[in-house]
């Protein structure tokens, strides 16, 4: 069964599919497309929160993209106030060195390390307050298979500083 069969039947689908940019206004807006998997849960789910939690934001047209929340490129240099240089991927530090899709009432942030073909860029997490591990984390896949893997606590850790979709079974989501 594929990522996606999983995800459907842990995580229940809005009724109504959100209305995705068409493929040329995501290359406009960020000069590459998007990871596929991303593509398809946005297109399925939306933007909206799953648990309450874990915001999915939407991608969003060029003009709009740092004025209003959605998918954002942007570099780890804000973290280091908080963080050990050391500890972040020196990449992750280069402007447009990652790009946002969601983030946690936890404060953790999601993103993207977009180097190489979207559907290869691999899903990294800076945890505001881990539990266990380091605060910066990279998972060699994309994000649907991160949120099945985590409800169904298939990692050696928690990706995240909270427990709200560690090993849930019955994850909701809410769209925005």
């Amino acid at each position: 069964m594929s990522s996606r069969e999983e995800l459907l039947q842990l995580l229940e689908p809005p009724t109504h599919k959100w209305v995705l940019p068409s493929p040329d206004e995501v290359v406009r807006a960020y000069g590459t497309a998007l990871p596929a998997d991303y593509m398809w849960l946005i297109e399925v789910y939306g933007p909206g929160a799953i648990e309450g939690s874990l915001n999915i934001l939407a991608p969003l047209p060029a003009a709009e993209i740092g004025t209003a929340p959605g998918v954002t490129p942007m570099s780890a240099e804000q973290f280091l106030q908080f963080d050990e240089v050391a500890d972040i991927e020196p990449s992750y530090l280069e402007t447009g060195g990652l790009i946002t899709w969601g983030f946690d009432l936890n404060n953790d942030t999601v993103f993207w390390s977009p180097v190489g073909e979207p559907d290869a860029w691999p899903v990294v997490i800076r945890r505001h307050n881990p539990q266990s591990g380091p605060t910066w984390v990279r998972y060699d896949f994309g994000v649907v298979e991160l949120l099945v893997h985590t409800f169904q606590g298939r990692l050696d850790d928690n990706p995240f500083s909270g427990d709200d979709l560690w090993r849930n079974g019955s994850p909701t989501f809410t769209r925005s």
